[in-house]
């Protein structure tokens, strides 16, 4: 009974006050748990297997087909697996520039919705959850730091660490950079703020978006000089690069 008067409820509420598409904002469409309208919803597109086994990109092949890209095999990364959610394309897109650049709550919540039960390491136990930092500077202009928000709304079951790693070098936006500066341009950039708790040996990195992958790296090296024994990288979004050496 007191379900079937709680979905009355919404279906009153939805009607008085139409929901909103949190990511193109439209109104009003249909009652839906998604929160997104009918062609934002079609715009996500899932990362699937075949993938690489250590940084994700995915490949054309057939499903199950996953192997070491060739640009790991070059330059081997220094985090042990990266995974992500959706392709940064469309209400992915869109949810996590609002996220990030509005301070937009609804669409946080709906995004957290749509990639809180989607597994990415089958058998992987983290000890702890460690958000990508912003530099003191950025994140007293922007007023809050979208990673941090990101992990605490995934990951509510893991030991969060918000001051073990931080930012050192004010660095330019990676946005701003080429694909061949983002490197050096976050070398050296973090530091650890205090030492890792006793048995926090793999570490969880959270980040929205992976594009050539030097920013969670740069994390990754620097947690591992800190006793890390094992550093994973999820991201909710990531770039997919065009690139003959990554196949």
């Amino acid at each position: 009974m007191q379900g079937s008067l709680v979905r009355l409820t919404l279906v009153i509420r939805d009607i008085l006050f139409p929901p909103c598409c949190a990511a193109c904002k439209i109104r009003p469409f249909a009652h839906s748990t998604d929160r997104l309208c009918h062609d934002c919803l079609e715009s996500l597109k899932f990362i699937e297997s075949p993938v690489c086994t250590l940084c994700g990109q995915p490949f054309h092949g057939p499903q199950g087909s996953d192997h070491i890209c060739g640009q790991c095999i070059k330059n081997p990364p220094s985090f042990d697996t990266a995974r992500s959610v959706f392709r940064y394309h469309g209400a992915a897109r869109s949810l996590i520039h609002k996220i990030k650049y509005n301070d937009d709550g609804y669409a946080l919540r709906v995004l957290s919705f749509l990639v809180k039960d989607f597994m990415l390491f089958d058998d992987l136990k983290p000890d702890m959850v460690i958000p990508v930092p912003l530099h003191p500077k950025r994140l007293r202009k922007r007023g809050f730091n979208q990673s941090l928000r990101l992990a605490r709304a995934l990951f509510t079951d893991i030991h969060l660490g918000i001051d073990i790693l931080s930012r050192k070098l004010n660095t330019k936006p990676q946005t701003e950079l080429s694909m061949e500066e983002r490197p050096g341009n976050v070398r050296n950039a973090f530091e650890i703020e205090r030492p890792l708790p006793k048995g926090a040996r793999r570490i969880l990195l959270v980040d929205d978006v992976y594009t050539t992958g030097a920013t969670v790296r740069a994390c990754a090296k620097t947690l591992k000089k800190a006793g890390a024994r094992e550093v994973h990288v999820f991201t909710v979004a990531r770039t997919i690069m065009v690139n003959p050496d990554l196949l």
